[in-house]
């Protein structure tokens, strides 16, 4: 299910596109980070809207992956340093209701399709 609404920062057309499970939304728009969980959906922070490059697939991009329907509803890119060198990669988080969370994980142009391992490790 999601959500319409307005923008509280810049007013611009928003939906919240996995409700109930998430907990921030991003406008596309003016770079607010609005709080999902609240029903008047306040702003948490501000950032750039244009660091780096355009993402390859945008917020509500839908496809099938492995038989499976997924729709793009969160991006961060993140980054680590090794031995001086700094290494980038861009994680977009996936959501079908029904099957729920997956990451499509992309560096270099090499693409991972990652799900969440729900069960605990047993320690010894």
């Amino acid at each position: 299910m999601s959500a319409r609404f307005d923008c509280t920062s810049c007013g611009a057309p928003l939906v919240l596109r996995a409700e109930g499970v998430s907990d921030s939304l991003a406008c596309e728009h003016c770079g607010a980070v609005l709080d999902a969980r609240d029903p008047r959906h306040q702003i948490l922070a501000r950032y750039r809207a244009k660091l780096g490059r355009a993402p390859w697939l945008p917020i509500g991009a839908r496809g099938t992956l492995r038989g499976e329907k997924l729709e793009v509803i969160g991006r961060q890119t993140r980054a680590v340093r090794y031995s001086g060198v700094i290494y980038q990669w861009n994680e977009y988080l996936l959501w079908n209701p029904y099957k729920g969370f997956r990451w499509l994980v992309e560096s270099n142009g090499h693409w991972n399709l990652l799900k969440t391992v729900e069960t605990k490790v047993k320690e010894r």
